[in-house]
């Protein structure tokens, strides 16, 4: 059991500690961010040990990454902001993965959990490269409940070039996954991950074209995701009130955790 090693602790702390430092230097995330990132990373480190901390950051290097990329490409997107990931987007994107970590290190269930926890992580991070690959899409994108052309940004948008960056999300996962730890099979690793991230980044395009709430400021009149917007609570025009964009992200983890295990399941009963 990792989290009952002292040295573990420290490790953690301190490979957080330069990350994070780094992180604010370059702006990858707000202090609410960071306070965030380092609570997830801490629990996700001591309970899940190095390899569930090594899939996150990879997840996490890569995100920013292409985030940073996305943001000098195009500078000004329909309810995006600047890029900046604060607290909220952090927590709905690491609080599955975050709880079957928790799980791994007080279970003795380690192979189901891993699959989930990549499960997690697989829609998390397809969905994330799927918007920001997708937003560098010289045309205009499609809503995916009736492929009518709409905005770059608006939510449920997609595009052949989002799904090849969900692509990416997911292969660097399975490669990293498959050769830093052993409890799954590359094949089965690959299955898993290929199936819970695609199934996780539809769900969340899904739930955002329907039931997650779209706002236009009534000062600027630019549509956005946020209920407050230039200093003040903006108008809904669609969608549910309590249903954002940071629920609609941890609907579509807790999804792909669930369809991990399953395909784990499946793939035990055809052995």
């Amino acid at each position: 059991m990792s989290y009952l090693n002292p040295y573990i602790h420290l490790e953690a702390l301190t490979i957080l500690a330069i990350i994070f430092l780094i992180s604010m230097k370059f702006r990858f995330i707000d202090r609410g961010g960071v306070v965030t990132s380092f609570i997830v990373g801490y629990i996700i480190y001591v309970f899940g040990g190095r390899v569930y901390f090594l899939a996150l950051l990879t997840f996490y290097l890569v995100s920013v990454a292409f985030t940073k990329i996305r943001v000098r490409r195009v500078k000004e997107v329909e309810n995006k902001e600047d890029g900046v990931r604060g607290w909220r987007n952090v927590l709905a994107n690491g609080l599955t993965a975050t709880a079957t970590a928790v799980a791994s290190g007080l279970s003795a269930e380690q192979k189901i959990l891993f699959a989930a926890y990549l499960g997690a992580l697989s829609s998390a991070f397809a969905d994330t490269l799927a918007t920001e690959i997708g937003l560098l899409y010289p045309r205009m994108p499609r809503l995916i409940i009736n492929m009518k052309k709409v905005k770059p940004g608006t939510p449920g948008a997609v595009t052949y070039l989002g799904y090849m960056g969900g692509l990416i999300g997911m292969t660097t996962l399975t490669l990293i996954s498959s050769t830093i730890d052993k409890r799954l099979t590359f094949y089965e690793a690959a299955i898993i991950i290929y199936s819970s991230g695609l199934v996780g980044m539809t769900i969340d395009s899904i739930l955002g074209a329907t039931v997650q709430a779209k706002y236009r400021c009534r000062v600027c009149s630019k549509n956005t995701e946020s209920s407050t917007h230039c200093g003040s609570t903006a108008e809904i025009i669609e969608g549910v009130k309590y249903i954002n964009t940071h629920t609609v992200n941890l609907i579509a983890t807790i999804i792909g955790a669930i369809v991990a295990t399953i395909i784990l399941e499946v793939l035990n009963t055809i052995k």
